[in-house]
């Protein structure tokens, strides 16, 4: 499905959906004693979780945007399709690895490039049987105690995954060791602490930093509702970006304030907040200046090469970027032209091209039905904010 974005600018309040990243901590957490989440974001990565949930015994009940989980394992073998949900797949790896009937977990052929050994392997190291180094992958409980190292170089999903179980398996100590995306298994012991029935999802700084961008890079004037600005969430530090960049960030009552202006480029060191790439690439893109985006080798481990897709939607409309390692450098300043854009079936890379879109007339994005991964009314929401 294409998309052509209306150029315009950004204008009035809106709520964003639930943190899907949030949500899916919550969900497996309620499975232990059973519960109600709240705000769950319409999402395909949800539904493929809920779908995983419901076919290792649990109930998954919807309500609007509450899900009431209860019930317990069965023990009959599971054969379940996680889609393109990379963390989900990961959590659920390691969540039926405490049955003792073998569970198949399968997805996209994009998943199926996506990392998966280490988990594998500390999952046999705690006991488990284990078929398979990638997707689809069998695994069969139950585990044992014990302690294991696991690094998020390649992916944090893996110390997620087993960190989520430690309340559940006895005596089991997770070692997380790593200097990226250490802020997503921070993420997960926040919401482990925090969580009780009913948990209430925060709305999501994901898909508020596209939305954000967008505002800024439009001189526009926009309130995101609901959105803290000391959030947890990793995504939250496109503040501190936008702010360098020259647009400006406020709180004000129960809502965060963007109001765009000169914008120039900016240097990230995207470490622990890696799925910001791509929406600060379109800010480089229309920023003047340079724009360099660094320290996150592990963005081609994404939904797509999140280092070449980026760099390829920048040029794909006129732009200048190339790729480094471990990021990519834009200068900004350029002329953008109309044109056809790829999402390259990546939820983020099509956010980004409808940003660059608004200030870029005749712009069509294709394969915008990516977004339906985390945001679905993406694109709708951009015509709705757009004057």
């Amino acid at each position: 499905m294409d998309a052509l974005v209306r150029p315009g600018r950004m204008v009035g309040r809106i709520r964003v959906p639930g943190s899907k990243s949030i949500a899916q901590r919550a969900l497996i957490l309620a499975t232990r004693r059973g519960g109600v989440i709240r705000n769950v974001p319409a999402s395909g990565d949800l539904e493929h979780l809920c779908a995983g949930l419901r076919a290792l015994g649990f109930t998954v009940d919807a309500d609007g945007s509450d899900r009431h989980v209860s019930g317990a394992f069965h023990d009959e073998p599971a054969t379940i399709d996680m889609g393109d949900n990379g963390t989900g797949a990961r959590c659920l790896t390691a969540l039926a690895a405490l049955r003792p009937v073998p569970t198949t977990i399968d997805g996209t052929p994009r998943l199926r490039e996506r990392p998966l050994k280490p988990l594998c392997d500390a999952l046999r190291e705690l006991g488990a049987e284990v078929t398979g180094d990638t997707f689809p992958v069998t695994v069969r409980g139950p585990l044992t105690g014990g302690k294991v190292r696991v690094s998020t170089e390649t992916s944090s999903q893996f110390a997620t995954a087993l960190v989520l179980l430690v309340d559940r398996v006895k005596g089991l100590r997770v070692n997380v060791v790593g200097k990226w995306s250490f802020s997503y298994v921070s993420l997960t012991a926040f919401v482990q602490r925090q969580f009780r029935t009913p948990f209430v999802v925060e709305p999501d700084w994901g898909s508020a930093a596209a939305l954000a961008v967008g505002a800024a890079t439009t001189r526009g004037d926009l309130y995101l509702e609901g959105l803290s600005l000391s959030s947890p969430q990793p995504d939250a530090r496109i503040v501190p970006y936008l702010n360098r960049a020259g647009a400006r960030v406020t709180a004000e009552d129960d809502a965060v304030r963007i109001q765009g202006g000169n914008l120039r480029g900016v240097r990230a060191d995207l470490a622990n907040a890696p799925d910001l790439a791509p929406i600060l690439g379109a800010l480089g893109a229309l920023a003047s200046g340079e724009t360099i985006v660094s320290g996150a080798p592990h963005l081609v481990h994404k939904e797509s090469d999140r280092i070449t897709s980026t760099v390829g939607l920048i040029r794909a409309l006129g732009g200048e970027a190339s790729a480094r390692d471990g990021g990519f450098a834009v200068q900004g300043g350029r002329t953008l032209h109309s044109g056809k854009v790829s999402s390259c079936g990546d939820h983020r890379i099509a956010m980004a091209a409808g940003v660059l879109a608004l200030s870029t007339p005749g712009v069509t994005v294709a394969e915008s039905q990516a977004v339906a991964k985390s945001y679905p009314d993406f694109f709708a929401d951009l015509e709705s904010l757009t004057e």
